[in-house]
């Protein structure tokens, strides 16, 4: 991500921290039940227990909370590029994970499954949104050993949202299908939005 576009959704989260303190509303995602959906349709990309799973933008790190309550005993870990965020989710789960990293820019190791919710939902002012969801994907995908599970808001929408980026499926999927064979795109919940899942490719799958 373009450094001048990071620092400003850095400030943006600050600004709503100071605001709404360590609620929901910081993170600007919506109801809880909404949330709860969007948790659910990041396990179904296939997680099961004892997978080492990387949460990436993190955020308060609800989604570990979310797994425990799910009796989805997976190894946990966060990441979030805003250290104001990790501290409070180092606080509200202190027996999980959480580091302040930029995947992009930093090294960090191969994990079963890497998914993200609500956090690539702004528009970019210095870089192209789907200029950087290829490179978002093509990471997480090469650090990852089963799969990657991320979500967008969709532009099949009846409103107009000036603060949101509201992406194309058909874009996302192609460039999903860039980077793997095994894409598949979920668009049948009762949301806004879409998640798009990969998988690593298939064993012998170039053999002839």
């Amino acid at each position: 991500m373009n450094f001048r576009d990071k620092q400003r959704i850095i400030s943006r989260y600050n600004r709503r921290l100071d605001q709404f303190g360590d609620t929901i509303e910081t993170m600007a995602s919506g109801t809880e039940a909404r949330r709860a959906i969007r948790f659910q349709i990041m396990t179904e990309v296939g997680m099961q227990s004892n997978d080492d799973v990387l949460d990436l933008g993190c955020g308060f790190g609800d989604f570990a909370g979310f797994l425990t309550q799910s009796d989805i005993n997976v190894n946990y870990c966060g990441y979030d590029i805003n250290p104001n965020l990790v501290e409070v989710a180092s606080m509200r789960y202190p027996s999980q994970k959480f580091e302040v990293k930029d995947i992009l820019n930093d090294n960090y190791p191969v994990f079963d499954y890497i998914v993200s919710t609500s956090s690539f939902n702004l528009p970019l002012l210095h870089q192209d949104n789907y200029d950087f969801v290829e490179s978002l994907l093509l990471n997480c995908y090469n650090h990852s050993r089963k799969g990657v599970s991320i979500d967008f808001l969709s532009s099949y929408v009846d409103f107009n949202s000036e603060e949101g980026f509201h992406y194309e499926p058909e874009k996302v999927f192609k460039i999903a299908k860039s980077i793997s064979k095994s894409v598949k795109l979920v668009h049948d919940y009762p949301l806004f939005e879409f998640a798009i899942y990969l998988y690593k490719d298939f064993d012998g799958w170039s053999e002839k």
